[in-house]
């Protein structure tokens, strides 16, 4: 049976501008949230990473920071498998017409890749970077007219380095020097995300007091206008004055019924509400809410039920069921969510965490006593 390098690990490296390549390139396995992408749970098997293999590169090479790092091993695969994963590595790729010239006639379908060719790899297992070269141009059928042309390469273009470049360079612009350019000369993505991000910091920062005069101040010029003008200002122009913002969720999760956890074994998780975030532990005169988010690097680790331990895929950092690290590079525990009941539901408030570290866990909130 023939031999292909497969991707085994996946995982993303700090500095992640949130720019939606990864997701849009491979939604199974990234997602991107209001402030980085993780990997989804499925991702986290190398069983499921083997078939998409292609998908995982072609996502890493979208990245413009160069953040997604992936391993990869050799497997023996059929050749039904071996020919279906050579067909896709060697099909064109809609980010390649960016650079592609004008032609009346079809390109010659590209060649096929080496058994084992895969970007950025060795012949044996190794911690890849994931960057390789272009992909070679692609020549569009039929469009000799510019217009035309142009209009086919806006419209197969996708997420990543080709939506964040100039439309006259070939090299992709780093965050550095988006920073650095005049919003005005920037893509439309590119504007709106430095506006979000401008947003946040204005909102995290709060208003300044020089700020609020000025717009106390400009607030009673309105009202003197209208009062003197005759003009009603009611709720319209209260509406009008107040910033549009987004609601975010809410925070509090209702996870069931007091009277399953007290069931549940000392020592015990349950992970019905993994997909939020929560994993509830059973300690012997306690119940807490632990935040599945590893305290490396942002990994989500796997409960072990027959280890009993929560293993991090990314680093191999390690967890007891309480939450304890006692393995691998993770600084500190796992954080806990504030938790209590209410008419005999157990509600999670993901607003609130608290530490090991900063002796919070005796604190009132962080656990439900049994």
């Amino acid at each position: 049976m023939p031999t292909k390098d497969l991707v085994t690990k996946v995982w993303i490296e700090p500095g992640c501008i949130v720019c939606d390549a990864c997701e849009t390139t491979a939604p199974t396995v990234f997602e991107v949230t209001d402030d980085t992408c993780i990997i989804r749970p499925a991702a986290l098997n190398a069983e499921f990473t083997k078939p998409i293999t292609q998908s995982i590169i072609d996502a890493a090479e979208e990245c413009p920071v160069d953040v997604i790092k992936f391993d990869v091993a050799p497997v023996e695969v059929s050749e039904e498998q071996a020919a279906a994963m050579e067909a896709a590595a060697a099909a064109p790729k809609p980010a390649a017409v960016e650079h592609a010239a004008p032609a009346t006639a079809a390109a010659p379908p590209a060649a096929k890749a080496a058994p084992t060719a895969v970007p950025g790899k060795t012949a044996e297992p190794a911690t890849a970077t994931a960057k390789t070269a272009p992909h070679a141009p692609v020549s569009v059928a039929g469009a000799s007219d510019p217009a035309i042309a142009a209009l086919l390469r806006a419209a197969s273009s996708r997420g990543g380095n080709v939506m964040i470049q100039k439309r006259d360079e070939s090299q992709g612009m780093s965050a550095d020097a988006m920073k650095r350019t005049d919003p005005r000369e920037l893509p439309a993505d590119a504007r709106q995300a430095m506006l979000l991000e401008a947003a946040k910091k204005a909102k995290d920062e709060g208003m300044t007091r020089r700020a609020f005069m000025s717009g106390a101040a400009l607030g009673i010029g309105w009202v003197a206008f209208g009062v003197g003008t005759g003009v009603a200002v009611g709720p319209a122009f209260g509406r009008f004055m107040m910033p549009n913002v987004l609601e975010e969720p809410d925070p509090k999760v209702r996870v069931g019924k007091i009277q399953k956890y007290l069931e549940m074994q000392p020592g015990e998780v349950n992970e019905d509400y993994k997909p939020q975030g929560i994993w509830i532990i059973r300690e012997e005169d306690r119940i807490a809410a632990l935040s599945i988010i590893c305290t490396h690097l942002g990994c989500i680790p796997n409960w072990l039920p027959n280890d009993r331990k929560f293993k991090c895929p990314c680093h191999g950092s390690g967890y007891k069921p309480n939450g304890i690290n006692f393995e691998g590079p993770t600084p500190r525990p796992l954080e806990r969510f504030n938790v209590n009941v209410e008419d005999g539901i157990v509600i999670v408030d993901k607003s609130k965490k608290y530490q090991w570290e900063l002796g919070q866990w005796d604190q009132p909130g962080s656990f439900i006593q049994t």
